[in-house]
Order: structure tokens, then C-alpha cells, then sequence
């Protein structure tokens, strides 16, 4: 498939190579689905997921329950796929990711990569500037971490397994995670995997962007989020990225020696039109 891109679950900003993001697991929920950990940080790999996971001790948690399940077969791996005990947490995304390919309307996998109790986990990721900013601007410092841990989590037996006992230790990401919900819901937004229809940004798994679609991307989100002040800086940060896109796209175009006929025809063309016809291929790829 190569290397390719997402967007961000709660605004489509793009992401794209070393961009910071945080991953969540998540699991079905009826006919949606749920967070089922606290958030990872790391950076967009360009493989669907994130890597550099910083090892704090969620992080730490998280890949404890994640190997005593593989010792007691609560968790399964597909024959193909690695997750060793000796492996970083960095690993158990990355075979996460891999239960992408077995859903869809074309499915690519026979079965799933990774289940737990014979479900399948799926995942989500959101660009660290946004979940930042949203985590810092609720007022959800003054609320018990336990009445907001059972607010998202439920009844979940994977996010209990894991915290429980070691609630006071991750209050803090508890509260991150329980003020980017409580945005999601109120505009109606839903928790879903990359490729899901029923999140507001799904994307075509394997595909990356044209230098003019992440800059689409970045104007769709000032758009959509006009209203929101506290997610101004995070869409400002984005746009700087995609600048940075623009600038090499330029420094890589091809010299401007072209033939009569050429230039005549570019003159027909917008200023946009311009820049994609001499700096990308027919699939939209950087030449």
C-alpha cells in the first residue's frame, strides 16, 4: 500500500508524516463505537498509525493488559501478524491498524488482525494540537475522576481491566479524554475508526494527499469550526504544516522554459490549477 495519510477524527485536519496525534482504542458500542482506553501521544507514522508512543504510564498499562492477555489467550493475533511481550507498545497499534483491512465494502483480510474476547479493536486518532486544545479548554479539573471515568466507559471491561486500580494515577488523562467526548457530543460527532462512514471526516484508507487537498482540508476545518475559538490555534498549526507542503511543492517545480503552446495553455488555467498541473502526477503525487 505505501506510505499515505489521514485526517483527524474530530476536525479533518490532515495528517500527514511526523505529525503529533494521540491514538485511542476503541470497541463497538451497539450500532457506534467507545473508547476503550485513555489516550496514547505519539507521531504520525505515514502507516496508518502513530509510533514514539511516550511511555508514560498509561502507555505502561495499557501494554501490560495487552501482554498478560496474550499469555492467558484472551488476546489473539493473526498467524501473519508479530506482538511479542519484548515489543514497545508502539507494536500493538500497529497490528491494530491491520483490523482495518478486514472491514469495508472490499475487505482486503478474511479476518481480523487483533481480538480481544474475539472482538475486533479498532482505533482512532485525533491531531495533538486540537485534543490539547479541547482538553484545556472544559472545566473538567474540579470533576471526580471516577464519576467521569464511568461517564466514558461504562460498563467496558477492557478500560476497568486496566485502570481500575490505578485510577488516581491517570485522573489527569481521564479528564483529556472525558472533554474531547463531551465536544464530540455536543456537535454531534461520533467515535469511529479512519475509514468509518459514520465519523464526519472518513478518509480512503492507502491514500495520500495532494499538496491542494491538505490545503482543502485546512480551509474546511476554519469553516466547520468557526464558532470554536479554542481550536483557532490548533487549525493556525495545521496551516503552518501545510505552508511548509506549499513551499517545497514550489521549490520542486520543474523550470519554467516551457513552449509557446504550454504557456498558452497554462494562461487558461487558475493560479491553483497552475501549481497542481506542473507539480503533481495524474494520481495527485508530488513529482
Amino acid at each position: 500500500m505505501g506510505m499515505w495519510d489521514l485526517r483527524c477524527m474530530v476536525t479533518g485536519l490532515p495528517l500527514t508524516a511526523n505529525d503529533p496525534a494521540t491514538a485511542i482504542l476503541l470497541t463497538s458500542a451497539e450500532d457506534s463505537y467507545r473508547p476503550a482506553t485513555l489516550g496514547l501521544r505519539g507521531i504520525y507514522n505515514c502507516y496508518g498509525t502513530i509510533d514514539g508512543v511516550v511511555e508514560d504510564v498509561n502507555a505502561g498499562l495499557i501494554w501490560t493488559y495487552a501482554t498478560e492477555r496474550l499469555a492467558d489467550g484472551r488476546l489473539a493475533v493473526r498467524a501473519d501478524e508479530s506482538l511479542e511481550p519484548t515489543d514497545p507498545v508502539d507494536q500493538l497499534l500497529q497490528v491494530v491498524e491491520r483490523n482495518e483491512l478486514s472491514f469495508g465494502d472490499d475487505p482486503v483480510e478474511t479476518e481480523p488482525a487483533l481480538t480481544l474476547d474475539g472482538e475486533a479493536i479498532r482505533y482512532a486518532l485525533i491531531y495533538q494540537p486540537v485534543w490539547d486544545a479541547l482538553s484545556a479548554s472544559t472545566p473538567q479539573d474540579q470533576a471526580p475522576a471516577d464519576g467521569l471515568f464511568e461517564r466514558l466507559f461504562g460498563e467496558s471491561t477492557i478500560a476497568r481491566e486496566i485502570y481500575q486500580t490505578r485510577l488516581a494515577e491517570v485522573a489527569p488523562l481521564v479528564r483529556q479524554l472525558a472533554a474531547v467526548d463531551a465536544f464530540l457530543a455536543a456537535r454531534d460527532q461520533h467515535w469511529a475508526p479512519p475509514g468509518e462512514e459514520r465519523q464526519r471526516y472518513p478518509v480512503s484508507l492507502g491514500a495520500s494527499f495532494a499538496v491542494t487537498e491538505l490545503r482543502m482540508f485546512v480551509e474546511e476545518a476554519r469553516r466547520d469550526f468557526a464558532d470554536v475559538d479554542t481550536l483557532r490555534a490548533a487549525i493556525d498549526q495545521a496551516d503552518r504544516a501545510v505552508r511548509e507542503h506549499e513551499d517545497e511543492d514550489e521549490d520542486e517545480a520543474p523550470p519554467t522554459d516551457w513552449s509557446a503552446p504550454a504557456i498558452a495553455a497554462l494562461t487558461t488555467l487558475t493560479s491553483l490549477e497552475v501549481k497542481r498541473a506542473i507539480a503533481v502526477d495524474e494520481d495527485g503525487n508530488p513529482l
